[in-house]
């Protein structure tokens, strides 16, 4: 059993390493030379996993980065311009938010009621992250994104997408503006409605 999930996790490497790569000889960027260092067991296994997909160790490392790369970029979601997505009713939105309650955390819940009580419902992610204890805004769009997933998901509703067509999940709770190097985030007037009609902002 153990050696069929060695090979199903190999191969799931080297299918995403291998696009990868696709992606970055399509692009023809220019590399950048750095070093890193490694535990002695952490070298021993990406000379292995090199080795079993028939690549140079210092190729399939900068693989390795770029897929961590494309990862936290997803799942930090940053912001964007110019949002254009059909968004689910105040109803569906109240409905998913009674769903996903449990799974809600009191980081969820203090951002959520403090950007509601905001002016017109208009804020920045470090007043956001002050109000829910973080002390850095990536931390919000992290958790932003987290309970923008799990509604898309509970309401089977495709996420918006950023202008590269990746995941844009915090587009599913806000808009974005940008004013003078800052961005602003605005609560849907749906999601404004949905947290009224469930109670999560009183």
């Amino acid at each position: 059993m153990l050696n069929l999930i060695q090979i199903l996790i190999q191969y799931l490497v080297v299918n995403k390493v291998q696009k990868l790569a696709h992606k970055v000889l399509q692009r023809q960027e220019d590399s950048v030379r750095f070093s890193i260092t490694l535990t002695k067991t952490d070298n021993l296994r990406l000379e292995k996993l090199a080795e079993v997909i028939g690549r140079s160790k210092s190729a399939f490392c900068s693989e390795l980065i770029s897929a961590a790369l494309d990862d936290f970029e997803e799942v930090i979601d940053t912001p964007d311009f110019n949002i254009d997505s059909f968004l689910p009713s105040a109803e569906e939105y109240a409905k998913a938010f009674n769903s996903i309650g449990e799974k809600l955390t009191e980081g969820h819940r203090a951002m959520l009621k403090a950007h509601y009580h905001t002016p017109n419902y208009i804020t920045t992610t470090s007043e956001l992250g002050k109000a829910a204890g973080y002390e850095h805004s990536a931390a919000v769009n992290l958790q932003y994104a987290r309970v923008g997933k799990m509604l898309a998901e509970q309401l089977n509703w495709s996420l918006p997408q950023h202008s590269d067509g990746s995941p844009f999940p915090t587009a599913f709770l806000v808009e974005w503006h940008k004013f003078e190097d800052v961005w602003y985030c605005t609560l849907h007037p749906q999601v404004v409605q949905a947290l009224e009609i469930v109670g999560l902002v009183f």
